[in-house]
């Protein structure tokens, strides 16, 4: 079944559509006719929306953001440093001569 918005541009299951009181973007799910109006059902929301109050839109590309993920490696990697330093000090408190006769040795 095709239907027209407000514009005139077609809207099929599946089409890319705008709800003009929210601006809630979706794709069209479901069309139903009901007493002389016209409901289309979004996937975004599941809620059914009156043909007069929506608008075909263009469908987005989803964004891949990178950024985040680089910015991940660098918390994990400084976390993985502190950890590090953390042990080195810890074996220092527990066996501060052991250690200290080893770097005497390394430098000699």
């Amino acid at each position: 079944m095709d239907v027209e918005d407000y514009r005139g541009k077609k809207i099929r299951k599946g089409t890319t559509l705008r709800y003009l009181g929210t601006r809630t973007k979706g794709k069209a799910d479901k069309i139903c006719i009901k007493e002389n109006n016209t409901w289309i059902r979004l996937d975004t929301t599941g809620l059914y929306y009156r043909l007069d109050y929506l608008m075909v839109i263009k469908p987005e590309k989803k964004k891949i953001r990178t950024i985040k993920k680089s910015q991940k490696e660098k918390i994990v990697q400084k976390l993985k440093k502190t950890n590090y330093k953390k042990k080195q000090i810890i074996k220092i408190m527990k066996y501060p001569a052991r250690l200290m006769d080893r770097e005497l040795e390394e430098v000699n």
